[in-house]
């Protein structure tokens, strides 16, 4: 094919540097609206103050972290801004989980820790070992307080549904089996 001596149109070039710009835009805007759905959905970003409680205080282990490392003091405000902390991820009112957390009156948990190993009720003084015993027996499982009966009541019948236990066999002596009922 012999040369042309006709004019070719010029074909617009494809400007890499302004396609780049625009994808930077697109890209950019793209990840801020992502980024307000997340602060939206999860975060509450755009709610109002008025409208919605939070639970804002900051929870400390106890009185004195530094002295006390182990020991946790469960305060009021820690319970109550629990209480908002659940409504608010579940949107139902729930009861704080754990029960019998308070001390008996007059007893500083954090003057008298419980030590492993050692004896830690002898070493109270005897008012506050009695407000600590009293609702429990000699398990160690606790009980709730007894209510009082009123007068002329009948006393309770063992269940008829409890599994029947015999006698306990006596001891083996040395070199014989023991007995199994």
């Amino acid at each position: 094919m012999p040369p042309t001596t006709e004019n070719i149109p010029e074909k617009p070039l494809f400007d890499v540097y302004a396609m780049m710009l625009i994808l930077g835009f697109v890209f950019t805007l793209g990840a801020t609206l992502l980024l307000n759905d997340d602060l939206d959905k999860n975060w509450g970003f755009w709610e109002k103050k008025e409208e919605s409680k939070r639970a804002v205080h900051i929870t400390e282990i106890n009185d004195s972290p530094d002295k006390y490392p182990d020991l946790i003091n469960v305060r009021e405000i820690d319970i109550k801004e629990w209480q908002i902390a659940v409504e608010n991820q579940t949107g139902k009112k729930a009861e704080f989980p754990e029960k019998d957390y308070k001390w008996p009156e007059g007893f500083d948990a954090l003057a008298n820790p419980v030590l492993p190993g050692e004896d830690n009720l002898s070493k109270l003084p005897e008012a506050q070992r009695n407000a600590l015993m009293k609702n429990y027996d000699r398990t160690g499982a606790s009980k709730p307080a007894a209510e009082p009966k009123p007068e002329g009541a009948p006393a309770p019948k063992a269940d008829a549904t409890a599994p029947k236990t015999d006698a306990p066999a006596a001891p083996a002596t040395p070199g014989e089996a023991p007995k199994v009922n």
